[in-house]
This record gives structure tokens, C-alpha cells and sequence, in this order.
């Protein structure tokens, strides 16, 4: 038996509805981890740009590594949260 038009045609927007706020949530989510990279690149470039502009090179070498591995591990924190909060939504 065919559902009545009045249910069909509810059931439709509200799957439209659904449809169009999951999409922007995928895009959110996107633009969040990519925020997240820029900051952590800019924060451990940072580290870097003070390990060339210090008196010794010991602390040259100390701001170096302060700096790559807020980098390294920044970017690699960012990449996998935006993974895990992906398969929290089902998006893979």
C-alpha cells in the first residue's frame, strides 16, 4: 500500500534536511582540521624562526627541536582528531 502524499512529501524534506546539515557538518569538520594544521605549522615555524635568531648555538638547537616537534606532533594531533571524530560521525 502507497504511502498518503502528505507523509511522502515530509518524509522527503525532512531527508533533504538531513542530507544538507550532515553535508555541512563534513565541511566544518574540514575547515576545523585545516585550521588546526595552520596553527600548529605557525606556532612550530615559529620555534624554528627563534632558533635562528638566538646568541648560541646550543639554544639554536634547543628552539629547533621545540619547534619541530610542536610541528610534527601538532599536525599529526590535528590529523588523527579530525580521523577519530570522522568515524565518531560515520563519515567513513
Amino acid at each position: 500500500m502507497p504511502l498518503p502524499e502528505k507523509y511522502r512529501r515530509q518524509l522527503m524534506e525532512s531527508s533533504a534536511a538531513a542530507e544538507r546539515e550532515a553535508r555541512w557538518d563534513g565541511l566544518r569538520a574540514l575547515a576545523r582540521v585545516l585550521g588546526e594544521i595552520v596553527v600548529w605549522t605557525v606556532l612550530g615555524l615559529g620555534g624554528i624562526y627563534l632558533a635562528f635568531h638566538t646568541i648560541g648555538r646550543d639554544i639554536g638547537m634547543i628552539w629547533w627541536w621545540i619547534g619541530s616537534i610542536v610541528w610534527i606532533a601538532g599536525v599529526s594531533a590535528a590529523v588523527l582528531g579530525g580521523w577519530r571524530r570522522g568515524m565518531e560521525r560515520g563519515d567513513l
